[in-house]
């Protein structure tokens, strides 16, 4: 064990170099706040992404756990690839007044917990965009800005290049059974680029995660309109396995992985059955949304505003803690994030982790990731098991700035999947 945890903690360390931390992230900053979800309006298993000058929306939503609803604002705000506000003014990016009210809200029905539900979709009729880039959705009360109660990124896109990408099973024969190569190259026939070292930045995700994304990759080779990113180790990722799957539809029986069902007003306790590891165990493929949710119940009700919000107990049993790091529930359910609202806590009285979540219902995928003490980025292959034919989406953005602009335009993105064409 402890040389395979060395391994992985070097493999970490190699490629935690090139992982740049952001200004703006996602955030919940109220403790009301439940379930923000950000994507393609009518697709909520798509990224937060958007072509410029077309039909398509962004759709926010969340729940205000409220009898009352609230005077709810947004604004928009443009940014650069870091995630820094840009040095262009409002009246540039955007048409109409960048101060909105949410109107549209519904309150929930027959369900233990109050909650009222708020949707908004941009562009609408009180704000349009004009640049690509990167976007922040910033939500307060009344008109109070400065202290928002949450914060979603979003992005825009002007599709002027070509990816084409393509994701092997890692050169490098000592992980050649964990990890995943990534080589793209990008097509610029009708578009201009005079300096591509200077002017073009590629950032590549895994799935939604955000910790192990790889920023600012510069091209191996420069030919006629191609640029070429064709590495050995520089672009790799943790193949990872396939999602754990958690169905929270129904309260009425118990469903696969589900041990016991308590109501404790006003919440229904779902206590899960024990977790186990996964790294000594052959890869075996199933279907998931890598990492994503649905919000769903079983009894034909309206998810938005009828769904339960219940109390869910994980258990992951273990004789002793990890040395040297913790273990976290990763996944859209805890936004992705890797701090006190994902970490689990060990019982030594129980000789276990354990973890709380309070989740609307739904159908959830999730892994458990240790973080090594040092480092802002986790493994999932240290507990899960990592392995190179691991089915994971891969999202490639493509930002472009010459020595003119003012702002970092988002000129391609694709996404590419390592198991479906």
């Amino acid at each position: 064990m402890f040389n395979k945890f060395t391994t992985i903690l070097i493999l970490i360390a190699c490629f935690s170099q090139i992982s740049k931390a952001q200004s703006y992230q996602n955030q919940i900053l109220s403790s009301s706040i439940e379930t923000v979800m950000c994507h393609k309006e009518g697709w909520p298993l798509s990224y937060p992404m958007i072509n410029l000058n077309t039909d398509e929306r962004i759709e926010l939503s969340f729940d205000d756990l409220a009898k009352d609803s609230k005077n709810y604002y947004y604004s928009v705000i443009h940014c650069n690839r870091d995630w820094e506000p840009s040095n262009i003014s409002e009246q540039e990016y955007l048409v109409g007044i960048n101060q909105n009210p949410i109107l549209d809200y519904q309150f929930s029905f027959n369900t233990t917990v109050n909650y009222v539900h708020y949707n908004l979709k941009i562009p609408n009729e009180d704000i349009s965009l004009n640049y690509s880039g990167n976007y922040i959705i910033k939500v307060y009360e009344d008109f109070n800005s400065d202290e928002p109660v949450l914060i979603q990124k979003f992005m825009v896109v002007e599709q002027r290049v070509q990816i084409d990408a393509e994701i092997r099973y890692a050169m490098n024969s000592a992980v050649l059974r964990e990890q995943q190569d990534i080589n793209f190259t990008i097509r610029y026939n009708n578009f201009n680029i005079s300096n591509p070292l200077d002017e073009v930045k590629v950032s590549v995700f895994q799935n939604h995660r955000m910790d192990n994304a790889i920023y600012d990759i510069k091209p191996q080779f420069i030919k006629p309109q191609e640029l070429v990113y064709n590495y050995n180790r520089e672009i790799v990722f943790e193949g990872g396995n396939e999602f754990r799957w958690l169905d929270l539809r129904t309260y009425d029986f118990k469903v696969e992985g589900i041990y016991d069902i308590q109501f404790h007003e006003p919440f229904y306790h779902l206590d899960l059955k024990p977790s186990s590891p996964r790294n000594n165990k052959s890869y075996f493929f199933q279907n998931d949304f890598n990492g994503r949710y649905v919000i769903e119940t079983r009894e034909n009700r309206d998810p938005d505003t009828e769904a339960e919000y219940v109390m869910v107990h994980f258990y992951f049993p273990k004789t002793e803690p990890y040395p040297g790091g913790d273990i976290f529930i990763l996944g859209g359910l805890t936004n992705w994030k890797l701090n006190n609202n994902s970490k689990m806590k060990y019982n030594p009285d129980f000789k276990r982790y354990e973890k709380t979540l309070l989740l609307k219902q739904g159908f959830y995928n999730y892994l458990y990731a240790f973080k090594p003490n040092q480092l802002d980025k986790a493994t999932v292959g240290f507990i899960e098991g990592s392995y190179s034919q691991t089915e994971n989406d891969y999202l490639f953005l493509v930002y472009y700035r010459n020595i003119s602009d003012h702002y970092d335009r988002l000129i391609g993105a694709a996404q590419k999947n390592s198991v479906k064409p």
